[in-house]
């Protein structure tokens, strides 16, 4: 009975040292223009590396982030920060061949479309709150990008706004 209580007892101190320590890592999912998967890895309170992998233009886009966050002084709650950054994605796009009038007879139209790689640099702006008694974030940012290759030799999007839930660990 004596190790029971000592066991429950180390258990139960281990979980409130748990609770106390800072989580440093978190994944999310981004609904936007570039909908996807991120990971993102802290290095102190106020900056961190994030990597994304997304889905736009029938394609996949790999972007690698530093985020710079600070605290968002408000009267009503202390748990907002904004937080800016830049990174590079690399990636593929495809698109539907295009069929006119006169199609192109050097050009085959199988149905598959169009295949192109995409490279180009990105920035984020967003506001994010925390919750504490939950390892749960919501955040809402901007992230334009312009790009090389693809459909056009260059894209510039300013308007790729997203919406993310983050689960800390």
């Amino acid at each position: 009975m004596k190790a029971i209580i000592i066991i429950t007892i180390i258990f139960l101190s281990a979980l409130t040292g748990l609770q106390a320590q800072e989580k440093k890592n978190a994944i999310s999912g981004r609904i936007g223009l570039s909908s996807g998967i991120t990971y993102q890895h802290m290095v102190d309170e106020f900056r961190g590396y994030k990597g994304m992998m997304s889905f736009r233009d029938g394609g996949i886009q790999i972007t690698a982030l530093i985020e710079n966050y600070r605290p968002l002084y408000l009267k009503f709650t202390d748990k907002m920060y904004y937080y800016t950054g830049m990174g590079a994605h690399i990636g593929f796009t495809r698109w539907p061949p295009k069929r006119g009038l006169y199609p192109n007879p050097f050009r085959t139209y199988n149905g598959s479309g169009h295949f192109a790689p995409v490279i180009g640099l990105d920035a984020i702006v967003g506001i994010e709150y925390r919750l504490d008694r939950i390892p749960l974030t919501f955040s809402l940012d901007a992230k334009p990008f312009f790009e090389l290759f693809g459909q056009t030799i260059f894209r510039l999007s300013l308007l790729d706004i997203g919406l993310a839930v983050k689960i800390h660990f």
